[in-house]
């Protein structure tokens, strides 16, 4: 759907609400998985859709488009639940690995190493950082959506997504560090039993 498509859609949905079941069905998933992702819990995820797509059908006759796709508002609407419940429920959202196909098994095992090492880096950097490259590159966002879901310039983003991504880098080059550093468990028991062998 192209912006104009997107618009004449969400003005058409402002002068009649039943329009606004096409919105609903073009996005309920993206946010459905932008908010499973941020929580890793199903139910709370859904309640994180109900709620947003209830209080963008609210809030619709207020929407002003400003060239900024109508998706990136219903991310902020998102984003702004996420916030909420986390103050009141106090949750902590781990993250976790992502689904992988076991077609091969070897590059099964090789991409799950990759993605626990991702994980893992991801979980050392602050939650804003985690929070920009999700929406940059795992929800695919423009940095203009960013910027609008973020409330910030698009140059913020930019330079928000380089730093978190710098940082990210420094964390994954720690962890080969660490990870060449400690021996390999089935490699050290070979090793003694040749040299026990001799």
């Amino acid at each position: 759907m192209t912006k104009t498509e997107e618009q004449a859609l969400v003005e058409q949905a402002q002068r009649d609400p039943e329009a606004f079941g096409r919105l609903y069905d073009r996005y309920v998933a993206q946010i459905y998985a932008y908010a499973y992702r941020q929580t890793y819990d199903e139910a709370l995820a859904q309640d994180i859709t109900a709620a947003t797509f209830e209080k963008a059908l609210r809030h619709l006759s207020g929407y002003r488009w400003q060239g900024v796709s109508f998706v990136a508002w219903l991310y902020r609407i998102a984003r702004n639940e996420i916030i909420q419940r986390h103050r009141r429920e106090r949750f902590l959202a781990p993250l976790r690995g992502w689904l992988i196909s076991a077609a091969n098994v070897e590059k099964t095992v090789e991409s799950r190493e990759q993605r626990d090492a991702v994980q893992a880096a991801l979980k050392q950097l602050p939650a804003k950082e985690r929070e920009i490259i999700s929406l940059r590159f795992f929800e695919e966002l423009s940095s203009d959506e960013v910027a609008e879901i973020l409330g910030c310039s698009t140059n913020n983003v930019y330079v928000k997504v380089h730093r978190a991504l710098a940082r990210l880098r420094q964390e994954l080059e720690t962890q080969n560090l660490v990870s060449l550093r400690r021996p390999n468990a089935a490699l050290v028991e070979r090793e003694n039993y040749v040299s026990k062998e001799a």
